[in-house]
């Protein structure tokens, strides 16, 4: 079998997310709403967004990649 027709294979890296960042990040984003929402939208958003990762990635159980996610 040559190069060209054998399938790619993909390895999880240590380290590495689990799930694609685009992903992660809209799970984010509609936590942050809820967490808005329950707070009535009288809060600071970058506080909702970070209690929303946070839980994400609790709930993902992994740990914050250090990466920046917050939109600019």
């Amino acid at each position: 079998m040559s190069e060209d027709s054998q399938e790619v294979q993909h390895h999880q890296v240590a380290g590495e997310p689990r799930m694609p960042a685009e992903e992660r990040y809209c799970m984010i984003a509609e936590a942050a709403y809820f967490i808005a929402e329950r707070g009535g939208f009288t809060g600071d958003g970058e506080t909702c967004w970070l209690e929303a990762e946070h839980e994400i990635d609790r709930m993902l159980g992994t740990a914050a990649t250090g990466a920046p996610t917050l939109p600019d």
